[in-house]
């Protein structure tokens, strides 16, 4: 029997690499990271010249990474280059890109102006935006609905918004659910809040939907996708939502502290009530995938399971498990929990209940792993007054 599933631990990691690698990736001995190699060379050359001119030591290194995504080099001049060019942003990308292909060291020197650090995260949240998309209802008839979804993005939405506990700001939360979440009115709110957030402000985004995976089916390119309202599983490239897409817009957003709740599914078929996922083989998010999105201290991303795992809806709780202790997690502290005291709760609650009433295994996942994950969800904004919820 065809039942609807849910993996939490989405297939993401293709489409990141094709957002920011060439499709195949050249190997450390290639003949293309044998030429990315001389064309660091050739960019650090250029810096002993009195007038560097570091838009075009950028386009050299563009090209470097393009042919050798893994050489952390080319990352690192770029992280450089970025920074005397003062463009913080993008250097922040540039050095999570080469502290995970290996560089240790991020001196610059002379390369990047004298200009050696990033700025540090503002000290205080300006304000808060949220994006909340739940989709179980689909107009092709093929994907199989899910049960909880649209009702967990509801239930995110209303602890965001508690006083006591999310401290958000109602003009500032964007919820979509079936019928609305179709592919364009996502795109638009991602559009709308990168217009409104500034680098002071902290932007939260939750996916609960089916995802389409990289294999025959899986539309252009084989590319993965986020199931909408309104996509056509024979035709995801039009109304499905393409993951780089949505890494892409979430990724530049210009808010220094983003944090992704990702629960997004598969479909397909399943021997057991209640589970909500079908794991495709080599699926799943890992940390150095994950790195990919991030775009410096302040980004987080929590996934619902391990990405050998599936993840799991209860009857009894009416909710997806991941929710139901996602929102306990923010109410069962008198102070506003840290990133990482929200993973630990999940850690130490998800798994045991999943084990004990569905006899399977479901473990949530937190990137970066080893940051201190001191981002406060439920602080109050200094931008929302004694008017959070108007």
């Amino acid at each position: 029997m065809i039942r609807a599933f849910r993996n939490c631990s989405i297939e993401i990691a293709a489409a990141m690499l094709v957002a920011f690698a060439v499709t195949t990736p050249a190997s450390a001995d290639s003949a293309g990271c044998n030429r990315a190699r001389a064309i660091v060379q050739e960019a650090v050359t250029m810096y002993s010249s009195a007038n560097v001119d570091h838009r075009a030591v950028l386009n050299k290194l563009k090209t470097a990474q393009q042919l050798c995504p893994t050489l952390g080099e080319s990352w690192k001049y770029a992280h450089c280059s970025a920074l005397a060019l003062g463009d913080t942003a993008s250097a922040r990308v540039y050095k999570d890109r080469a502290i995970f292909n290996g560089v240790a060291d991020l001196t610059c020197g002379a390369a990047s102006g004298g200009v050696e650090e990033v700025a540090p995260l503002p000290s205080r949240v300006h304000e808060k935006y949220a994006l909340i998309i739940g989709v179980g209802k689909f107009i092709d008839s093929g994907i199989p609905p899910l049960q909880y979804a649209a009702k967990d993005a509801r239930d995110f939405r209303d602890v965001l918004l508690d006083p006591h506990y999310g401290n958000f700001s109602r003009k500032n939360v964007t919820l979509l659910t079936d019928e609305e979440a179709t592919r364009d009115a996502i795109l638009g709110a991602l559009q709308d809040i990168s217009q409104r957030a500034r680098e002071d402000d902290l932007v939260v985004t939750y996916v609960s939907s089916h995802g389409l995976g990289r294999d025959a089916e899986g539309g252009l390119a084989g590319m993965g996708y986020i199931a909408t309202h309104d996509m056509q599983r024979s035709k995801a490239y039009l109304n499905g939502l393409v993951y780089r897409a949505f890494i892409e817009q979430v990724g530049s957003l210009r808010a220094r502290r983003k944090v992704v709740f990702l629960d997004t599914c598969y479909s397909g078929e399943a021997s057991m009530k209640g589970s909500k996922a079908l794991a495709i083989e080599g699926g799943g998010i890992d940390a150095k995938t994950a790195a990919l999105f991030l775009s410096g201290e302040g980004t987080y991303i929590i996934t619902s399971s391990d990405k050998h795992e599936q993840s799991w809806e209860s009857d009894s709780i009416r909710n997806g498990y991941f929710t139901h202790y996602l929102v306990e997690a923010l109410k069962h502290a008198t102070e506003p929990q840290t990133v990482r005291e929200i993973y630990e709760y999940l850690s130490g609650h998800l798994p045991a209940a999943v084990e004990k009433e569905k006899h399977a295994s479901q473990h949530p996942q937190i990137y970066p792993e080893t940051d201190a994950g001191d981002v406060r969800i439920g602080v109050i904004a200094e931008a929302a007054g004694n008017n959070r919820n108007d």
